[in-house]
């Protein structure tokens, strides 16, 4: 029988628009904390609070975003989510100060919030349901490959000072989201049963699946760990005169998380999350004890491919696995929980771990991501133990119990 099929246009208009939404996302995040200490005379505490004000907003917009996705027109909302996420990004050229700043951070991660849900949602819709594992891990790779494209381009044109031409390049992608969203195909099916499944009145169901919440704990814990590179990496860099390195960690990360990333939601669906998640947790931690060692270039640029494969490939499963733990009328919510947990890892662990390069050195911020990383391989294994005698079926079928864990 043949496989249904997952390389659709919309699916491939899906994809690209998430590429675009996080490569306008890491370009900024690299970006900004370089001129808000070179220019505005800040320090790493208020390079960390840029990122930790703009996805507390997003966590915040996000519930409510996962309702209206429910129970609302899909291709709608993704249309006005990428106008208001497109509408920020005129004012960075123009921003004089740090306040100015973080108010702009906190609109566009309002924004953020809505389009993250959204898309994520849409994405399930169209992805065939024994394929989810395959599908999330092509989708996410353009997450993932945004997110070493971006602090490149960010990087690079940061450290000439070329500011404004960064942000005139998140201001063409954010209107070619606009332009895709406009003509993507959004399936409509079980519109009925979420309309009537799904309650008007806002409660915590709306917030937290019970059934979702335990994967998620753990995305939120890998997030806290990734925050550090993702918010500090660049700037340990410049601090250390390592900055072509720094550019060549994040180009060996997409290299080989492009290498991996297909075959590992392949083979999750085949034999298991947890036969790609254990290794995947194991290479995280190698590749930050390696950032945390006194560095060379070829110590941070191997450092870099082996979080590719590790980080860059554990997160469309564990994404996987949170979507399918629920009932599909609430998808949407499933990813405004799985989005919230990254995004309050990322922003918890940037605030925390600013505060602890102050304080203690760059250095501090990896150590600190080792402990994490085990603290969430721990958790991930309770999480799997206590799963392993339900049956054993695909990761991209409906309900947990159909989750292959063993």
């Amino acid at each position: 029988m043949d496989k249904p099929k997952l390389w659709t246009k919309d699916f491939i208009n899906i994809t690209t628009i998430s590429f675009f939404i996080f490569l306008a996302f890491y370009i900024l995040l690299t970006a900004l904390p370089i001129q808000i200490t070179k220019e505005f005379g800040g320090g790493a505490d208020q390079a960390g609070l840029l990122l930790t004000l703009f996805l507390i907003a997003a966590i915040i917009i996000r519930p409510f975003a996962g309702k209206w996705v429910s129970v609302g027109s899909q291709k709608k909302i993704l249309i006005y989510s990428a106008l208001a996420f497109f509408i920020p990004t005129l004012f960075y050229p123009f921003v004089t100060n740090i306040w100015t700043l973080f108010i702009l951070r906190i609109i566009h991660g309002i924004t953020f919030g809505v389009i993250t849900t959204v898309k994520g949602t849409i994405s399930a819709e169209i992805i065939p349901d024994s394929r989810r594992g395959e599908g999330m891990s092509w989708f996410s790779l353009a997450m993932g490959l945004a997110m070493v494209i971006g602090p490149v381009i960010g990087l690079n044109l940061a450290n000439i000072g070329a500011y404004k031409t960064a942000y005139i390049i998140c201001i063409v992608i954010s209107v070619l989201n606009i332009l895709l969203s406009m003509v993507i195909h959004v399936p409509e099916q079980g519109k009925q049963e979420k309309v009537s499944k799904t309650s008007k009145r806002f409660d915590l169901n709306d917030l937290i699946d019970k059934k979702a919440a335990p994967f998620a704990l753990v995305v939120f814990i890998l997030a806290c760990a990734y925050s550090g590179i993702a918010s500090f990496l660049a700037l340990y860099a410049q601090e250390i005169n390592l900055v072509k390195a720094a550019s060549t960690f994040f180009i060996l990360y997409a290299g080989l998380m492009f290498v991996f990333r297909p075959f590992t939601g392949v083979w999750a669906d085949r034999y298991g999350a947890n036969k790609i998640v254990y290794p995947c947790i194991i290479l995280f931690a190698v590749g930050m004890v390696m950032l945390s060692l006194p560095q060379t270039a070829v110590i941070m640029i191997l450092a870099g491919a082996i979080i590719g494969i590790g980080y860059g490939s554990v997160t469309p499963i564990l994404q996987t696995q949170v979507i399918s733990s629920v009932e599909k009328h609430r998808v949407g919510i499933a990813n405004s929980l799985f989005f919230n947990s990254m995004d309050l890892g990322m922003a918890i662990g940037a605030l925390v771990l600013g505060i602890a390069a102050n304080s203690f050195g760059y250095g501090s911020v990896f150590i600190s991501g080792i402990a994490l990383i085990i603290v969430g391989g721990i958790a991930y294994f309770a999480l799997a133990s206590g799963k392993e005698k339900e049956p054993r079926h695909a990761v991209g079928l409906k309900s947990v119990n159909d989750i292959k864990y063993k």
